[in-house]
């Protein structure tokens, strides 16, 4: 597994993007898994305070992810120290994670047909 797809790798996951934004690289896949493990918010803050002290940054930021969205997740993130959002970003994926999982779980049970022949099954399932 790349270190960009595994979502413990917080860090790394924020100095990936925040290096392709700075220098106004072209979107990847590699940077879209920065953002994608249930923890964009944190990841995105991370790198609208970092664009605070990086000029290089701060000029390229607005041409990435929506800036109106970015601040709104730092908004809602204003009171976590910068220190702390990996820890945040942790708890956020477990929550979201476990959001998912559930909807997941209750989809697939939604669509199991409720009139299953268990004889039909059987025979479906031994050929």
């Amino acid at each position: 597994m790349s270190r960009l797809n595994d979502p413990e790798n917080f860090r790394g996951r924020v100095n990936y993007a925040a290096k392709i934004i700075a220098y106004g690289r072209s979107p990847t896949r590699a940077l879209d898994n920065c953002f994608e493990n249930y923890d964009g918010d944190e990841v995105a803050t991370a790198i609208l305070r970092r664009s605070r002290k990086n000029a290089r940054l701060a000029a390229n930021l607005q041409r990435y992810p929506s800036l109106s969205c970015i601040e709104a997740a730092a908004n809602r993130l204003a009171d976590v120290p910068t220190r702390k959002l990996a820890d945040v970003a942790r708890q956020t994926r477990a929550r979201r994670k476990s959001a998912f999982d559930a909807w997941f779980e209750q989809q697939r049970k939604a669509d199991a047909p409720a009139d299953r022949d268990p004889i039909i099954a059987d025979a479906k399932s031994t050929s």
